[in-house]
This record gives C-alpha cells, structure tokens and sequence, in this order.
C-alpha cells in the first residue's frame, strides 16, 4: 500500500540489536531480518552480511536501524547505509514518553520506558537508552549515546558521539564535548572537554582520557 513504512532491516546481531527489534515490534514496525557482518549465521533471521547493500534493489525495499552501540561501528555503518542510497530510520518504542516538541533525526533510538521533554534535540544517529531522560531543551548531537539509568537536566549540550554511562547525571546547562565519556554514576558539574574521560561525584577527568 502507498504510504505504509517499508520493512526495518537492523545492522548487526548482537544484544542492542535484539533491544532495536523488541522496539520495532512493539511499534508495530516489520522487521525484516538482520545484516551480520560475517554474512553466514546459524540463525535463520540473518538476511546476510553488508554486502547486500550493493543490491540496489533490496536498498531501496526495506529502511535501516543500526543495532550496534560501539560509537565508530555506528558511524561507519549508518554511512554505509548512506552511501549506498539507503533511509535510516528512527524508532521509539511506545512505552517512551516523548514530547510533541522534540526534534528527532535519522536514525535515532529510544528505548522502553525513557522521557524526552519538551525542545529537546536528537540528532542523527543517537541513542537514548532504557529508562533513561533527556530534559527540556537539551540538544544531542549526531551519535551520542545516553546509557540505561542517565539523567540529562535541561539545556545540556552534547557533542557528537559523546558517551554518557549508566546512571549519570549532568546539571542544567552544561556542556559535554564531541567523543567524551562520563563514566557510569558520575555527576557531571562542570563542563567536559572534547574526547575527555570523566569519572566519579563531581566528575573528574582521568588520565590518558581521549578519544
């Protein structure tokens, strides 16, 4: 039918993989199968490997999620979907709360059980992950990835591909750099600095931390 959503193909097939289609299912999104990088897998839901991104044909039938949370496997792949013609898709599952006034890019998953509030930004590619919450007016830029249990207050500013782990919590209107990781449970207070590791209550960079 004209107008129906084309089948979800997820890329990978790992445990974030099996969150994307409990996601799509509960959407009400068809799953189609999974791509696996080695191409041949005992189970009978991988369709093959990325290889069948160079057939036109099934490109353009079906849209993508990437099922992997590792942030450069992520990037390499949505822009392999890119590149060979292919439509992300982003997928919400129906237990999230999220405001009308949230701007929601390619790509973007969101898990059981998460708030997203009111002009909140979700760039390309990010990951809001279960239970979590992103407050009023926080912008995400393209890959981050808010971890289980994460709690980012309003106005917070994260770069792209920042990793924020489980159970963190940033306050109102801090900033945290592009490639940055704060680690799980730790309170961030101050601002984090591009490709910095920081840890612990108030959060504190560590050595050698980079990206």
């Amino acid at each position: 039918m004209t107008g129906m959503p084309r089948p979800v193909v997820i890329l990978g097939h790992g445990g974030h993989a099996r969150v994307v289609a409990d996601i799509c299912r509960a959407a009400k999104r068809e799953v189609r199968g999974f791509l696996d990088r080695q191409g041949v897998h005992e189970s009978a839901s991988v369709l093959g490997g990325d290889d069948l991104l160079d057939d036109r044909a099934f490109v353009e039938s079906h849209e993508y999620v990437v099922g992997i949370a590792d942030q450069r496997i992520r990037r390499r792949l949505a822009g392999l979907v890119r590149a060979k013609g292919g439509v992300l898709a982003s997928v919400i599952h129906p237990s999230a709360v999220v405001a009308p006034a949230v701007a929601i890019g390619a790509g973007v998953v969101v898990v059981a059980g998460c708030v997203v509030n009111p002009g909140a930004v979700l760039g390309d590619l990010v990951i809001v992950n279960t239970g979590a919450t992103v407050d009023h007016d926080c912008v995400l830029n393209e890959g981050v990835h808010v971890c289980p249990g994460a709690h980012l207050t309003g106005n917070v500013v994260c770069g792209e591909y920042a990793f924020l782990g489980a159970g963190a919590i940033v306050i109102p209107g801090r900033a945290i750099g592009a490639w940055a990781v704060v680690g799980a449970g730790a309170v961030v207070i101050s601002d984090v600095t591009d490709g910095v590791t920081v840890v612990g209550c108030p959060a504190r960079a560590i050595k050698n931390a980079g990206c």
